[in-house]
């Protein structure tokens, strides 16, 4: 027998058995008794995934279908989809130290040294972090921060002056206002986007939250055939290497957008350790100086667990920024696409606005309005910001509520179906817009707008500080009204994380008070 027959006839057999054990991954959610929707061989549901406008809108209709517990396939790797909240509080709560990694694209789990954030850091570095960084979010040190809040507002409700008795998106006037406030409370940049148009902080990270690395060639080649991802880091690496080098030697060509803020983040925190090493006195109060005064430039240590390396500084900086802005100006989108739908309720939010005097202390204020609290909550209800980033990922293979998980399994948390679920949410029909509704008790996990759990949104407070004081100066000067075309403007659509609508065209008029 020949040489080339031989390794033919192994070749053959290499297949053979890679298509076997390709199959075999297929009886996964069989053997566990687990319904699945059908799937196609080697893509499993990711053809319907990513043929799918709203996957969101998907999963509530399988779930309808298969119930609070289904299997999918991405490639191979089982995704449970889930709107049982006693098996979601063990996974989130109860089973933490299993389930602590976030189901992420490949290439930003492959950060490298100390160049991880908190979004994509896992295990003790994400721990580390997060114990470090969380005594910058306490309701004292947002206190600090209102002041540099209310200027943005200001600015947005000067800017709206220009908009009266007219129809127009608030939603792009929301985006600018949020950048405002990142770029003051984050790290100590004055900015002015809703007349600074052409501000190259806004556009460089629009250009970045409008990146959909769920839509690359390789990272999808990487979700299909994971033995493959080590090679296809290296090309998406060196991509990203020789675009950064081609920049540098034809200035002419754009650099990319995630590394010029990064970049420019360094620059403004190296003035800052410069400025406070001249000076013993330190006069910003911001995310930056707060992490900075707990950072070294020295190899981080396990010893060392009180300390953030500069370059993760950086990074969560540079996160905060993106996530901060879009998730909060769509907060505030949806909430102004009810208050022009619900007149009503808009008036109810007037009356108590009106009726709380203006006062030195923003923070408090606004957080002892009963009603203002409901609205906002019940706006993340009906709208939950980033459905698909409550995502987690199985570290070890475990049990949950009798059911055998194993070890690298995703749980994607369904959560229109839990938001809208009449048992959680009744008696009062979820479909209705009602703030009342919030106002008796109900399971722990019914209500998930920013996770749950230890890994919950870390910017939760500041976001919803920065919603209720947009909100209470906007109704106290003005009312809204439904654009002419809102409903068929509003459509919603998917990002790699945030569900979020086109536009929200509204009108609004000045009140008479």
């Amino acid at each position: 027998m020949l040489l080339t027959d031989i390794l033919l006839i192994f070749l053959v057999t290499l297949i053979c058995v890679y298509f076997f054990i390709l199959n075999s991954r297929y009886l996964y959610f069989k053997q566990r008794g687990i319904p699945s929707p059908p799937h196609n061989f080697f893509f499993g549901h990711y053809k319907s995934i990513w043929s799918s406008p709203l996957l969101t809108h998907q999963f509530q209709q399988w779930t309808q279908q298969f119930g609070s517990i289904y299997g999918l396939f991405e490639g191979t790797r089982p995704l449970y989809v889930v709107s049982d909240v006693e098996f979601l509080q063990e996974v989130f709560i109860k089973q933490f130290s299993s389930f602590h990694s976030r189901r992420l694209p490949f290439i930003l789990q492959k950060s490298a040294g100390n160049k991880v954030h908190l979004l994509s850091a896992n295990g003790e570095k994400w721990h580390r972090q997060r114990h470090i960084i969380n005594p910058a979010f306490t309701s004292g040190k947002l206190k600090l921060m209102t002041s540099k809040v209310h200027e943005c507002v200001d600015s947005l409700v000067n800017k709206l002056a220009e908009h009266c008795d007219q129809q127009f998106n608030i939603y792009l006037l929301y985006k600018r206002l949020t950048m405002d406030v990142i770029c003051r409370c984050a790290f100590g940049v004055i900015t002015d986007m809703q007349n600074d148009i052409e501000n190259e902080y806004f556009i460089k990270a629009e250009r970045c939250v409008a990146e959909d690395l769920e839509k690359n060639l390789l990272i999808r080649l990487g979700h299909l055939m994971p033995w493959l991802i080590p090679f296809l880091t290296y090309i998406m690496i060196g991509q990203i290497l020789f675009k950064r080098l081609m920049h540098k030697f034809i200035p002419s060509i754009e650099e990319m957008p995630r590394f010029w803020l990064i970049e420019r983040l360094r620059y403004l925190a190296d003035i800052r350790i410069s400025s406070s090493e001249k000076s013993e006195t330190k006069h910003q109060t911001d995310l930056l100086q707060l992490m900075l005064d707990a950072t070294t430039r020295d190899q981080v240590k396990d010893n060392m667990a009180k300390r953030l390396h500069f370059d993760e500084v950086i990074t969560n900086i540079y996160l905060f920024m993106i996530a901060g802005y879009e998730t909060t100006s769509t907060a505030l989108a949806y909430s102004t696409y009810i208050l022009a739908k619900e007149p009503l309720i808009q008036q109810k939010l007037q009356r108590e606005i009106d009726q709380c005097p203006e006062s030195d202390n923003e923070y408090d204020r606004v957080h002892n309005m009963t009603y203002l609290d409901w609205f906002v909550r019940e706006v993340l209800r009906m709208f939950p910001i980033a459905p698909q980033a409550m995502s987690r990922e199985c570290n070890t293979t475990t049990v949950v509520c009798g059911h055998s998980v194993e070890l690298g399994s995703v749980i994607q948390p369904d959560m229109l179906t839990i938001h809208y679920d009449p048992d959680l949410w009744g008696p009062e029909d979820p479909k209705i817009f009602l703030p009342e509704r919030h106002s008796v008790p109900r399971h722990p996990m019914a209500f998930m707008p920013f996770g749950l759990g230890p890994r919950s949104c870390i910017g939760k407070r500041f976001a919803l500080m920065e919603m209720k004081m947009c909100l209470v100066r906007l109704l106290r000067h003005y009312s809204i009204y439904p654009g002419d075309h809102m409903e068929e403007k509003f459509k919603l659509k998917d990002t790699l994380l945030i569900l979020q609508p086109e536009n929200v065209y509204v009108e609004i008029k000045k009140r008479s008070l």
